[in-house]
């Protein structure tokens, strides 16, 4: 006789939210096993190690023709753990050409263990980002920013650093970074199927056709379809019309993504005019943000609407590659004076706003302002930085993890030959990024209380009551 399975409506309903196919394909199974490489790999404070070997011809052609982002086959030894035929490519966009107009071969690098030996990876990870830290003398603000991360509850990745060799010769010592991919997402959700986007697009509702969100669905990094987008274009519907948001939303989430972006004051991202670097999660019909590329917090990338200041009108990401070169360098080139920033720059790090927390016209940020119009999210985000101020910053969770990396590299940062800061750059980078996060908390909690303006408006039109920043030099931070 058949066995007649009776299935309940909420299940069903379940299945049709999250789509029956990836339904079934949960592999909640397998995360334990999956999980294990963030303690092999990821114990800040304590040093791994990677070890590369490649012919040297292969090494050139990686060098030579970076910006291809070619994958070429290596042998890789982690932590001790060797594995043969890995992938290995340059990352990253303009600081791929950055590295080039500096002379350097200083450039990060994805490693893919599992591209040619199927099923090939290190205690369940498959992919690992080897980060050179350009344009930040801390060689810590993704460290520092992920961990503030880690420590509210806001998923993101895990970082530790590595000493690096290739060919048996020292390299350099790089930040491990664990990549936004399936791995990730079963650490971070692993009872529910994630979709993840790493988009192009500040997030406005602009209609129901799904051309409008090619910005968004044409960056899939993790499963991602049709139905998936339909969840998402809801989402962004719920905070537009301010209906049934937190049926499409992870408020909780968002929150604690706005209160991060507050506090560390990243310009290349959509704190500043750009609509980059960072992901978006879909997952039991809701939205959440991931956040993304933090070398250049902190002032470290200019507030102007220049050069690649604005927001990109392409469909594809934005490379060097696509513009007129003249001469040696590409058409916007390097900065002639990296990293220096006036007395008016410094103070907009500082006191920069918590109710209007964007520079640039607002208009375009609509999808975060209508969330802080509800008194009861904005209440969360209050929340969330007043965690941060008081907790991780003068609470002693700063100090805590500034002490594992200092015991880690604070001997040998910027001892390689090919390091783009000295060790003496580094300590004092590290001395100023204390100083800005304490004068950024206070800044922050006065605005809470009432003592700081919290617009862009209020502080124009009493400068007086804002922080002063008069001691802080941004340029020992590093940046572009």
């Amino acid at each position: 006789m058949k066995k007649i399975v009776l299935v309940s409506a909420p299940i069903v309903a379940l299945a049709l939210c999250l789509g029956f196919s990836s339904f079934i394909m949960n592999e909640k199974t397998s995360s334990v096993e999956k999980r294990e490489y963030s303690k092999a790999l990821f114990s800040l404070g304590k040093m791994a190690s990677v070890e590369l070997e490649m012919p040297e011809e292969t090494w050139q052609d990686i060098t030579t023709k970076a910006s291809d982002k070619k994958y070429h086959e290596c042998t890789v030894t982690i932590n001790g753990e060797r594995f043969d035929h890995v992938a290995i490519r340059t990352k990253g966009a303009s600081s791929l050409d950055d590295v080039k107009m500096m002379k350097s071969d200083r450039f990060s690098f994805t490693l893919k263990l599992n591209k040619y030996v199927k099923g090939q990876k290190y205690h369940g990870l498959t992919k690992l980002l080897l980060n050179n830290n350009i344009w930040d003398a801390t060689q810590m603000k993704d460290a520092i920013v992920y961990d503030m991360c880690h420590f509210i509850g806001l998923p993101a990745p895990l970082t530790n650093y590595a000493r690096i060799t290739l060919n048996g010769k020292f390299f350099g010592y790089y930040l491990l970074v664990e990549p936004v991919d399936k791995h990730f997402c079963q650490r971070n959700y692993p009872e529910e199927v994630s979709n993840i986007y790493k988009p192009y697009h500040n997030l406005a509702y602009t209609g129901e056709e799904m051309k409008n969100y090619t910005e968004i669905s044409n960056y899939a990094k993790v499963n991602g379809d049709a139905a998936s987008m339909q969840r998402v274009v809801a989402a962004l519907r719920s905070v537009d019309e301010g209906k049934d948001i937190a049926a499409h939303v992870d408020v909780e989430g968002v929150m604690k993504y706005m209160a991060l972006q507050t506090i560390v004051v990243n310009f290349d991202c959509m704190t500043g005019h750009n609509t980059q670097n960072y992901y978006l999660h879909e997952g039991d019909c809701k939205i959440s943000l991931i956040p993304w590329d933090y070398n250049l917090a902190w002032g470290g990338y200019p507030d102007e609407d220049e050069g690649f200041g604005g927001e990109f009108p392409f469909d594809m990401p934005p490379s060097f590659d696509q513009f007129p070169m003249d001469g040696e360098f590409p058409f916007f080139g390097l900065p002639e004076n990296p990293g220096m920033r006036s007395k008016e720059e410094v103070s907009k790090i500082v006191n920069f706003p918590i109710d209007t927390p964007f520079s640039g016209d607002l208009s375009k940020r609509q999808f975060f302002m209508k969330l802080l119009a509800n008194e009861q999210y904005k209440a969360r985000y209050y929340h969330y930085l007043k965690v941060l101020c008081n907790q991780y910053i003068l609470g002693g969770g700063f100090s805590k993890t500034l002490s594992k990396i200092n015991g880690e590299i604070g001997k040998v940062a910027g001892t390689e030959a090919n390091a783009f800061y000295t060790n003496e750059q580094f300590h004092k980078a590290q001395q100023t990024l204390k100083l800005v996060l304490e004068k950024r908390a206070t800044s922050v909690l006065g605005q809470m209380k009432g003592d700081i303006p919290a617009t862009w408006e209020s502080q124009k039109a009493q400068p007086q009551l804002l922080i002063n920043s008069d001691d802080i030099n941004l340029q020992l931070l590093g940046g572009i």
